[in-house]
């Protein structure tokens, strides 16, 4: 299969699970009451849409999806840009349909919506169990674009020392801290006045996977290569002394560059496609491969690169 058969298959994925969506709803028009409940307050059902908005919504979401996971394959023309945005172009269309017949499932054999329990966990998780699989078949498939890297962004130092390794840590800066404490919040004040315990838990969960992810990153420089990981263990970033061109240092503003805080991937021109740990802003290290860029904020950065540096020189 060729490479634009392969970047078509995001927005017909997602075209087609649309179809599945508004198919389903079709077949089960017979025992669903008309309009179905498709939003729930504490007290119940509290707002309704005809099968027929429901299937409108559904197959306009797969066109949006479609365009956009069409769009970042076709133009985004950066690897890993293009293969996150397909996937997420098609992942979102198979969440919102998930979602869509998770609502209507419990509905069927109802003569009035207004009957609906309200359950949030089993739509949600429908849509996860949707979503995941499209959008990783997306990823997986769509093909990587042809990278120039020959030409450096940043300052490429040497270091004359003759170290063989260097390590370093990074950790959250105070903007960080306090974006995962502002959508904490928001999540709870949700949570409480909906009187919803999953959206109290998600933003436990929120807060406990920002901050086990991007709390800090440990970087390390030796014979073997780059290695980063989070806190947790996970992002893992890894790549080997073999597959290394260079190491730059380059100036980093978080979110004017990222976009914000975290494990990122930017698009500003000269950096387009760099992913990594931008935790806070200032001084970075750039690790150039082949194919790929990983880019890291950390106090240090120039010895780090001057380190990787020496060992691709000498290998």
């Amino acid at each position: 299969m060729g490479d634009n058969a392969r970047r078509a298959i995001g927005p017909v994925l997602a075209l087609l699970v649309g179809v599945l969506g508004c198919v389903l709803l079709a077949l089960w028009s017979g025992s669903l009451p008309d309009p179905i409940a498709t939003h729930f307050g504490p007290d119940g059902p509290d707002g309704f849409t005809s099968i027929g908005g429901t299937m409108a919504v559904i197959a306009v979401s797969a066109v949006i999806g479609a365009a956009v996971s069409g769009a970042a394959a076709y133009f985004a023309r950066e690897t890993f840009t293009s293969r996150v945005m397909s996937a997420m172009g098609a992942g979102t269309v198979a969440f919102i349909v998930g979602i869509m017949l998770g609502f209507t499932i419990g509905q069927r054999g109802l003569a009035d919506a207004a009957e609906a329990s309200p359950s949030l966990g089993w739509p949600l998780l429908l849509g996860v169990l949707f979503a995941v699989p499209v959008a990783g078949a997306v990823y997986t498939v769509t093909p990587p674009w042809p990278t120039d890297f020959s030409r450096p962004v940043g300052e490429v130092p040497m270091d004359t020392e003759g170290r063989a390794e260097w390590s370093g840590k990074a950790s959250a800066g105070p903007s960080l801290l306090v974006t995962v404490a502002i959508s904490v919040a928001v999540l709870c004040g949700v949570g409480v006045m909906m009187a919803s315990w999953y959206l109290l838990g998600m933003a436990v969960l929120v807060a406990l996977v920002a901050l086990g992810v991007s709390g800090s990153v440990r970087v390390e420089v030796s014979a073997e290569g780059y290695h980063a990981r989070g806190s947790l263990g996970w992002p893992v970033i890894d790549m080997p002394l073999s597959d290394i061109r260079r190491a730059e240092v380059v100036e980093v503003n978080a979110l004017r560059d990222f976009g914000g805080w975290g494990f990122r991937v930017t698009g500003r021109r000269d950096l387009r496609g760099a992913r990594g740990f931008v935790l806070r802003s200032g001084e970075a290290l750039l690790v150039v491969g082949d194919e790929r860029r990983e880019v890291v904020v950390i106090e240090g950065a120039t010895e780090a690169a001057g380190v990787l540096n020496a060992l691709v020189a000498r290998r």
